[in-house]
């Protein structure tokens, strides 16, 4: 199983404001809280909580590659923001264009109850704040 193959089976799970997909978030998660649980699986980061700078910053640490706009290949792991010293939002490349995240949501999705979005695939193109994409 692959990184993107292993976020998928999240798809319809709520958006959960600081959500891991435990029991103590409903299993919801939020964009860090997918991404991490994903990349934690495959050993590729550590057992922490980061928001989605913190795991880019671990990922450059680490040496991934930096890959052009609009090469991007399943398992890429992509960062939305205003630049890379703000990045405000992480998803996962899933292959022709695409991308998995958990997204649609706020600071005000604290339960499932007054959750507004949910684990999805979308175009990576939706959003137009795109500032790196990273490849192990």
């Amino acid at each position: 199983m692959t990184l993107s193959e292993y976020a998928l089976k999240f798809v319809g799970r709520p958006y959960i404001w600081g959500g891991d997909g435990s029991g103590k978030c409903a299993g919801g998660f939020d964009c860090s809280g997918l991404a991490l649980e994903c990349l934690q699986a495959f050993g590729k980061m550590p057992n922490r909580d980061e928001p989605a700078q913190g795991i880019f910053e671990e990922l450059t640490a680490r040496k991934w590659n930096y890959v052009i706009f609009g090469s991007e290949k399943p398992d890429d792991v992509l960062f939305f923001g205003k630049d890379d010293k703000r990045i405000a939002h992480v998803a996962i490349a899933i292959g022709n264009g695409l991308m998995i995240e958990a997204g649609g949501g706020g600071s005000k999705c604290k339960t499932p109850a007054t959750s507004t979005g949910m684990v999805r695939v979308r175009p990576i193109s939706w959003r137009k704040d795109l500032v790196a994409v990273l490849r192990e």
